[in-house]
């Protein structure tokens, strides 16, 4: 009797455990995965910095007013200098005070110019002014204005006085105005010393004074002034203070020089033209490619 209900109970232990192999529950996940489905490949692709392209040479800079972007990169270049151009590009009127300018390296890209010029101007008292497009109907830069600006009663009776100076020095002989002119190279006032080098002759105490301006003045107006100046000596100096001039950090005075290098009519001077082909200034680069033109 106990042999059979062991025999008994064997037998339907393997039934249930052959039904359980081969029925397994609706809630059994399969350990093996469905060969359908392949596992997602996900990309990495490192991260690449952007390196930012080189500063200018010491003591110049570059400036892209592009659609949609500003850049002005100087490396030890003068700001007001860079300012000029900027006011000549974007063309607006600049107004300045009595200001010590700093030489400044900056690497500023902004998408206005607005912005730009609030980065370079950050450490001086400055106004922005917009004034009505009648073109467009729309408000654009008009001027900037940086400094403390003299009243406009003192800037008139200034004025009044520089005409009554150089109306009294018209009225002297021509060796008196010469003295003259030479004294007033020295004037405090850029506006003066543009019209005496623009008038004195590139002789005698006037030459070392002239080519001394053209390299050190501090005012973009007057170095241009000595230029012309220049282009009537005779001295060979002239010629190498114009070469000298060539890496004036102000392009528009390099412009100038590359002209009176031209007009002076000294082949030799071509060699120290040629790099001035890869000026990053657009307009020195064509100055001198028609200055070699005409010197060959």
């Amino acid at each position: 009797m106990k042999l059979t209900a062991r025999l008994i109970l064997t037998c339907c232990l393997t039934t249930l455990l052959a039904a359980c192999d081969f029925n397994p529950g609706t809630d059994r996940q399969s350990a093996t995965p469905d060969p359908t489905v392949k596992p997602a490949i996900v990309a990495t692709t490192p991260g690449v910095e952007k390196i930012p392209p080189p500063l200018p040479a010491t003591g110049k800079y570059a400036i892209d007013l592009s659609f949609d972007k500003v850049s002005i990169r100087a490396n030890q270049a003068n700001e007001l200098d860079i300012l000029n151009e900027l006011a000549t590009l974007a063309n607006f009127q600049l107004l300045t005070g009595d200001i010590d300018w700093q030489v400044v390296t900056v690497d500023i890209q902004t998408e206005t110019l607005q912005a730009a010029l609030v980065e370079l101007l950050k450490g001086y008292p400055y106004q922005i002014v917009y004034a009505p497009d009648k073109d467009n109907r729309q408000e654009i830069l008009s001027e900037v204005v940086i400094g403390d600006l003299p009243d406009t009663e003192e800037k008139e009776k200034t004025d009044a006085a520089n005409k009554a100076l150089l109306k009294d020095i018209e009225e002297l002989s021509e060796d008196g105005q010469q003295m003259a002119y030479i004294q007033q190279l020295q004037n405090p006032q850029a506006e003066i010393r543009v019209v005496a080098a623009k008038k004195v002759k590139p002789v005698g105490d006037a030459f070392p004074m002239l080519t001394d301006m053209l390299l050190k003045d501090p005012a973009p107006e007057v170095r241009i002034a000595t230029t012309w100046a220049l282009e009537m000596s005779e001295d060979p100096m002239a010629i190498e203070s114009l070469v000298q001039c060539l890496q004036d950090e102000n392009s528009t005075v390099v412009v100038e020089c590359i002209k009176s290098l031209d007009f002076l009519g000294d082949e030799t001077t071509v060699q120290y033209l040629i790099p001035m082909l890869t000026h990053s200034d657009e307009n020195v680069r064509s100055a001198a490619a028609d200055a070699i033109k005409s010197l060959q």
